[in-house]
Parts: structure tokens; C-alpha cells; sequence
């Protein structure tokens, strides 16, 4: 693959989404517009081109505090860490340890959630640079970690309570230079804001860049199997390819997080068991998982199944094509698929 590490300018990125969002506002608003044509030769590099090495996995809530607390303290020269949400105390506690170890500690927040205000004064007093994502962004809503330069972490889990104890997330981890280098790019564009990172070629899976794109070949490439599990599923575009992913004849499966949190559920779920595709809602715990399994293909990221998330946010993903990872997140999918409930 072509290394990418050139931005381009922030005319273009201002182009690709403006404003603010609200503090405590769906980071998914919004109405759906009439759908792009999608032109998947203008992504560039292949998601899928194999990595060295494999990419691992994992999956919240359990342990997932200690596990994020041993990439923070496993960190040696930097640590550079994007995050939608950060409210939990024990990972500003390792994150400032890491930066008073030496460690070259970069924080950036989304600027409007109204979660935040505590970790960024309590990081911005301890001496840790802090800074606020690009208000281009309507959110930015991506959260991953990039540590000594030569490891990528790339999750759904914001770093708040509810994380850590309550909600089903996934996670992936790669050590793959190109991801890396990719990662860190992303990072330094939105650091600097002085422009969007070059993203020609790249495995990630990234928005504003190609995540609706993404997503949609995903979701086309389904011949046997595809199984979703999502907060919810809006994008009209996702929608539609869902439905036709069943009827070329792929075995199907959906499961949305509760209906009582999310009412606009109830007309997803309406609309898809209309078309004879199964749909189960989450209750045990809060589904906030953006995860899509394709003939053995996974994705894992920020990204939800709405029209802003995956056009104008900042949001990343990835793909995962090992057997062996990708056979966790499915057999955690399976397990979740018969503990919940049938719309």
C-alpha cells in the first residue's frame, strides 16, 4: 500500500461538514439526504488488503477499563488519544501518569459534549496538551488511541462509565505500519487543524474520507452470511442495501438497542421484518456497538448506521479479515443474538 501521510487543504475540509454540535445532542441527527452516488473508485486501496500483523479484538464491557488502563501505562514515547467522550477518573489518573513519565501525551475531545468540561480541565491543570477537534466536524465522534507509533487502537467505546460496565462495544487493534501511520496522520490533521489527512490509499474505514462508501460495499459483499449490531440503522442508502443483502439471498440478522431509547427503532425493525429479515432488540444491557459482520468480514469503529456519522463526522473504523479475531466478534454476536429479544 502507498504511505498517505500528506494533508490537503482546509478549504476542501470545509467543504466535507461545518458547525458544532450540541452538548448533549444525538451526534446522528438530523435529517437523511437524497443518497450520494456511490463510486467505489474513488476510495482508493482496498479495506480488506491483508496486514502484518493480524489485528486483534476485543470486546466490552467486560475488562475493558483494565485493558485501556494497560495500553495508557504500556505507552513508552507517545500517546496520542482521540476521544468523543472522557469522563472516567482512573483513565485521566494513567493518562497523566503517562505524561509525567515523559511520555509524549497528545488529548483531543470533542468540543461541545457536555460530558467532557471535568477530564479537560483536570488533563489541561496536570500539564497534559488538550486540545478541542475541528469544529468542521458537526462531532467528532471517533475514539482510538495511537501508542509508541506502532500501535493502533480503534474501539466504539468512549472512555466514559457506561463503557466500562454496561454497554456491549468492539474493538480492534492493529500494528500494521500503514494503519498506524494512517492513524497518526488523522491524528496530526485534526491536532494541528490545518487540514485533512491524504487518505487515497488507506485500510481505514473513515469519515468524512470513504465511510458511507465503505460501509455500503461492506454490506453489498454479503453473499451468505450478514449480521448487524448497531444502536440503530437510519441511513436510507444502509437500509436499502441491508434489504437487498436478503433478498440475493443472504442470511440476515439485526439486532437495535432498545426501543425505549431509541424510538426510531421501532421503524427500522418495522420496516426490515417487513422484508423477512429478523431483528432482535438489545434490553440486558445498552447496545452501543457499531458492528457489521459480512461472509466473515467485520466491521469495527465509531462510525453508527446514519447519514452524519458516516458522511460528516469524525469517525473511524476498520475492517477485519482474520479468521481467528474475527471469529471472536461473531461468536460474541451469536451469544448476544440468543439473549435478546425478538421484535
Amino acid at each position: 500500500m502507498r504511505r498517505t501521510s500528506v494533508v490537503i487543504s482546509l478549504a476542501v475540509a470545509l467543504t466535507l461538514g461545518a458547525g458544532c454540535g450540541g452538548g448533549g445532542a444525538d451526534p446522528d441527527g438530523g435529517a437523511d439526504p437524497v443518497d450520494a452516488t456511490i463510486d467505489g473508485s474513488q476510495i482508493g486501496c482496498r479495506a480488506t488488503t491483508p496486514r502484518t500483523p493480524p489485528t486483534e479484538v476485543f470486546v466490552g464491557p467486560s475488562g475493558l477499563e483494565t485493558r485501556l488502563q494497560g495500553y495508557i501505562d504500556g505507552a513508552q514515547t507517545s500517546l496520542w488519544i482521540q476521544m468523543y467522550l472522557f469522563t472516567v477518573d482512573s483513565l485521566v489518573s494513567h493518562v497523566i501518569a503517562a505524561h509525567d513519565r515523559g511520555v509524549d501525551v497528545r488529548v483531543l475531545l470533542d468540543p461541545d459534549h457536555e460530558g467532557n468540561p471535568d477530564a479537560r480541565a483536570t488533563l489541561i491543570a496536570a500539564g497534559v496538551p488538550t486540545r478541542d477537534a475541528p469544529s468542521t466536524f458537526p462531532f467528532a465522534h471517533a475514539k482510538y488511541l495511537v501508542i509508541d507509533g506502532d500501535t493502533a487502537v480503534i474501539t466504539s467505546a468512549n472512555f466514559n462509565y457506561g463503557a466500562m460496565d454496561s454497554e456491549r462495544n468492539y474493538g480492534a487493534v492493529s500494528r500494521d505500519p500503514e494503519d498506524v501511520a494512517d492513524l497518526a496522520a488523522i491524528f496530526d490533521s485534526d491536532w494541528t487543524q490545518q487540514g485533512f489527512a491524504n487518505l487515497d490509499c488507506t485500510r481505514l474505514i473513515v469519515s468524512p474520507v470513504n465511510a458511507r462508501q465503505r460501509v455500503l460495499e461492506l454490506i453489498n459483499s454479503a453473499d451468505a452470511t450478514l449480521d448487524i449490531s448497531v444502536i440503530y440503522l437510519i441511513d436510507s442508502s444502509v437500509r436499502t442495501a441491508v434489504i437487498q443483502a436478503k433478498s440475493r439471498g443472504a442470511a440476515v440478522r439485526v439486532i437495535l438497542a432498545d426501543t425505549q431509547g431509541f424510538p426510531e427503532n421501532v421503524d427500522t425493525a418495522t420496516t426490515l421484518t417487513g422484508q423477512g429479515i429478523p431483528v432482535k432488540i438489545m434490553t440486558a444491557m445498552d447496545l452501543h456497538a457499531k458492528l457489521i459482520i459480512a461472509d466473515g468480514v467485520a466491521f469495527v469503529g465509531s462510525e453508527n448506521l446514519s447519514t452524519t456519522s458516516l458522511t460528516a463526522n469524525r469517525e473511524v473504523g476498520v475492517l477485519v479479515t482474520e479468521s481467528g479475531p474475527v471469529g471472536v466478534i461473531q461468536a460474541q454476536f451469536d451469544a448476544d443474538w440468543a439473549s435478546t429479544t425478538p421484535f
